[in-house]
């Protein structure tokens, strides 16, 4: 869950940043700036801090009063670079755009050794992401999960737990893990700005298809679309807060797993007349305990 709206805050992925865009752009600029994010309970210290300059821009964000990740951008104002300076390792995200600043690629490296690439493919008409491409050093994934369990990861990138335990299953002599993601959206008035209707996640080497699939409440709008960082369960990439998302694993075209997790939301913060919850309420099919999120905006 701190994956999904951490990286969703993110955290880890696309376009323009907290500057206005042509109305014909995709609009990955989120109208709401967060402050604080809470998990399970606000009566405690935030996990995530928001820092911004005198002009509006994220310069850091502080993850349990712990861990820092420093922001750099463009000139064109697009985030450039993620950075984290652990005890033990430096790990970066560097994120790579179109002339018309949609993100195209996005590298996650550890001590100078790139670990992971993300490769976007777009519809030339829409514009639209079609397809992702992702390649893993699988001995990083497998070997050193214990120690480089990634915050940074979690938050923007996605589930490290996940990819490390794909490494280890994988058979293949082959030094890289791969996977193929194929994007389909939902109907909507304006075709760029429709929110994502399934993803179909192939991972080759492991004879692994997962579906997923979403719907979303009309009203509702999601603070984290317009972060082009927040790639962890692509967070940045729908304009409204799901209201229920199914995931379903083959393996071998055998199911495997199968999970639907049901979203609420409370409390109401308008910005442009749009509105945006302050607390997110999700509950999975594999225990029906409630998890609580709670955000905290600037002010307008």
């Amino acid at each position: 869950m701190k994956k999904f709206f951490a990286l969703l805050a993110l955290v880890a992925a696309l376009v323009v940043t907290f500057t206005s865009c042509k109305p014909d752009d995709e609009i990955y600029n989120p109208q709401c700036k967060i402050r604080k994010i809470w998990y399970r309970s606000d009566v405690y210290a935030p996990n995530e801090v928001y820092n911004y300059d005198s002009k509006g821009m994220l310069t850091n964000i502080t993850i349990d009063s712990a861990e820092t990740f420093d922001f750099m951008y463009n000139k064109d104002k697009t985030v450039s670079r993620i950075t984290h300076v652990g005890e033990f390792y430096t790990e970066t995200i560097d994120l790579t755009y179109t002339e018309d600043r949609l993100v195209t690629k996005m590298v996650y490296t550890v001590d100078d050794t790139v670990r992971q690439e993300i490769v976007f493919t777009r519809d030339e008409e829409t514009t639209r992401i079609t397809k992702i491409e992702e390649t893993y050093e699988k001995a990083f994934f497998d070997r050193y999960y214990i120690l480089y369990r990634s915050k940074l990861y979690d938050a923007f990138m996605g589930d490290i737990n996940t990819i490390h335990q794909l490494a280890k299953s994988a058979d293949s002599k082959d030094l890289q893990l791969h996977s193929v993601k194929t994007i389909t959206y939902a109907p909507g008035e304006k075709e760029k700005y429709e929110n994502i209707e399934s993803i179909v996640e192939e991972y080759p080497d492991l004879r692994r298809v997962v579906t997923r699939t979403f719907t979303y409440d009309p009203e509702s709008f999601n603070p984290f679309y317009g972060l082009q960082f927040a790639y962890a369960k692509y967070a940045g990439y729908y304009v409204n807060n799901k209201l229920k998302e199914t995931e379903e694993v083959k393996t071998a075209g055998v199911v495997t797993r199968y999970e639907e997790k049901t979203y609420s939301y409370e409390g109401e913060h308008y910005m442009n007349d749009k509105k945006y919850p302050r607390q997110f309420i999700t509950i999975s099919s594999d225990n029906n305990i409630p998890i609580h999120t709670y955000i905290l905006y600037l002010k307008k």
